[in-house]
């Protein structure tokens, strides 16, 4: 989404001084991660242009019918879509007693909120009617910094904290399949992190670049528990697996499979080279005494089976 801004000071009815700035862009967008769904919340507004003045009444008569127009017949953000409004009324305002003046920007969306010497200075609004998404937030110096909150056209919605116009701080991100609340670093959610996914599935640990990676922990809906290297969302690297029958795998994994050298325990232990797959709620699990491959479903592996209603998704 592309954004720019116009912004007007009248100092008296024969001396107008017009302050145009053009604010490139501003991204309020989800980053995807195929294998997960996850998304990315993303601002980022570049430097302004030079200021623009015109001092002279002969200079104002070209312009002077197009940028009075702007902010002088807006009463209103305009009608928020459903979802929008939904959310919105589920959450409440995120600053009360909101006070100011409204600003037409000529890309028709509608700023509503404190403003000092023609720039968003304080506490505020911005809703796209077009677009649908709708900002509250807290400007210094017409830079978004402090506390915002973005509703997207779809529902889902960013609370967090910003630095000059990009997200660094504790936020939350909430859509209908997740949660997911950490610490952002420059628009990256980095770190330390929860996400709680609607189908039970919590995962704790670390985040990089908007992306699960590095250590962490899943707890699954179907019981079982899994701590280790994680990558893209998923088990991979070292770690340990402990099925909701109290047995444990610790071994390698990779892209959610069992998969390389381990160790399987239930009662007695076995150690060895494991293979894994899922079909028909039910985790086939193959173990072989010898590194070198064979087929699967051979005489020269065990196979041992864990009913599961969910996957490790």
């Amino acid at each position: 989404m592309q954004i720019k801004f116009e912004i007007i000071k009248c100092q008296t009815f024969h001396q107008f001084c017009f302050y145009i700035k053009q604010l490139n862009t501003i991204k309020m967008g989800c980053v995807t991660n195929k294998e997960q769904d996850i998304k990315q919340f993303n601002i980022e507004i570049p430097n302004s242009y030079n200021h623009t003045t015109i001092q002279t009444e002969a200079d104002l008569s070209d312009f002077q019918d197009q940028f009075l127009q702007i902010g002088m017949n807006v009463c209103g953000l305009g009608e928020f879509l459903p979802k929008v409004q939904e959310v919105y009324d589920q959450l409440g305002e995120l600053f009360q007693n909101i006070q100011g003046q409204y600003l037409l920007m000529p890309d028709q969306s509608i700023y509503f909120g404190q403003v000092i010497n023609g720039k968003r200075q304080g506490i505020g609004k911005q809703h796209w009617p077009k677009e649908g998404n709708l900002l509250e937030g807290t400007w210094v110096d017409n830079q978004l910094t402090g506390r915002a909150r973005m509703i997207y056209p779809n529902g889902d919605y960013f609370v967090g904290n910003f630095l000059n116009n990009i997200a660094n701080g504790l936020g939350r991100f909430v859509n209908s399949k997740k949660q997911v609340c950490g610490f952002w670093l420059n628009n990256k959610l980095t770190g330390e992190g929860t996400e709680i996914r609607k189908n039970g599935t919590i995962y704790k640990g670390q985040f990089n670049e908007g992306k699960i990676q590095g250590y962490g922990q899943f707890e699954y809906a179907n019981k079982c528990i899994y701590k280790g290297s994680v990558l893209k969302g998923k088990m991979h690297g070292k770690g340990e697996l402990i099925f909701n029958d109290n047995t444990r795998y610790v071994g390698e994994f990779k892209a959610n499979c069992i998969q390389g050298s381990g160790n399987y325990e239930a009662g007695i232990s076995i150690t060895g080279w494991f293979h894994s797959k899922f079909e028909n709620q039910t985790l086939y699990i193959y173990f072989f005494r010898s590194e070198t491959p064979v087929l699967i479903d051979s005489q020269y592996c065990t196979l041992i089976e864990k009913q599961l209603e969910q996957f490790f998704d």
